[in-house]
């Protein structure tokens, strides 16, 4: 099931640290990995 599925269907069950843990470290490294790979 994707995160977005998760937040739409579930939201009284969401972890919101966890949420939130994606939202400032996982987005972010994942948009340099991805302006890396744009980059080469």
């Amino acid at each position: 099931m994707g995160l977005r599925n998760i937040i739409v269907h579930e939201y009284f069950g969401i972890d919101m640290e966890l949420l939130w843990s994606i939202i400032k470290v996982d987005i972010p490294q994942l948009n340099k990995e991805m302006e890396n790979l744009i980059d080469k």
